[in-house]
């Protein structure tokens, strides 16, 4: 079996894999529920998902970038405050890319990037974009905890086209034990959320979105996860891998210091 990135690949590509990412088993989002959820458009298409952690910079996934194209800031776009494809409230340009230098694209491990945009977004649109909380390095996720997954990516595996409408769907941490022996490559900078039984997932275009959690002390909302990789979408026993965002707080920091 094969191992997919969250990306919008190519339908043959597709035929001859089963690695996708998207939101399987969701809903429609609510304008303005996901504020930080960010649409990332490559040569005009939607392509991945980011989510905004500061006023110019946004976090996703280093397998969004791969190759000397992807790699390429000026053929990116940053749709942010947007719940319909097309109607974004910003559309921004990206000034840079930072892959994290440790990015292992054969096993996915050290999925993360940095995307500063062109400028700080305005405040004039501060009611729909808002930052996500970074965690920090001591943050823990325990199993069972419940936190949701956003995107605009394939509602099924067969599908070959995002949704229109941003989708929810909400997703349990399973326990990492579990995790490392349903996919045996499973490092420390991984961990699996999702169903089991299925039913609900990331897909294919949801790559570099937000797995959000909100604390229970403060009803803060944290970017415990970016959507990295899986075994289709939405199967039985067969969860969505996502990087910890915790371990790379210190990672983040050096670049974006203006965040708490």
């Amino acid at each position: 079996m094969e191992k997919m990135s969250r990306t919008a690949l190519t339908v043959s590509l597709l035929l001859s894999s089963d690695l996708v990412s998207r939101i399987v088993g969701g809903r429609d989002a609510q304008e303005g529920e996901w504020p930080w959820q960010v649409s990332l458009h490559f040569a005009g298409a939607a392509y991945c998902g980011a989510s905004v952690i500061s006023k110019e910079w946004l976090v996703s996934a280093a397998h969004c970038f791969q190759g000397s194209k992807l790699a390429d800031p000026r053929a990116w776009r940053a749709h942010l405050g947007m719940r319909t494809q097309g109607r974004a409230k910003l559309v921004s340009t990206v000034r840079r890319i930072v892959v994290h230098e440790y990015y292992n694209s054969r096993n996915y491990d050290y999925d993360i990037a940095l995307l500063q945009l062109s400028k700080p977004w305005p405040d004039a649109v501060s009611h729909v974009v808002q930052p996500i909380c970074v965690p920090p390095f001591s943050h823990r996720v325990r199993s069972g905890d419940r936190c949701w997954i956003t995107g605009w990516g394939q509602k099924q595996e067969a599908d070959d086209e995002g949704s229109a409408i941003l989708q929810k769907a909400e997703v349990e941490i399973i326990d990492q034990t579990l995790c490392h022996s349903t996919y045996g490559i499973i490092t420390a900078r991984m961990f699996c959320a999702g169903l089991m039984s299925g039913k609900r997932d990331g897909c294919k275009g949801d790559s570099g979105g937000p797995l959000s959690c909100q604390s229970n002390g403060d009803g803060k909302w944290f970017l415990t996860g970016v959507v990295s990789w899986g075994y289709g979408c939405g199967r039985p026993n067969f969860p969505g891998v996502y990087t910890r965002v915790s371990n790379f707080a210190p990672w983040i920091h050096r670049y974006v210091p203006s965040i708490l």
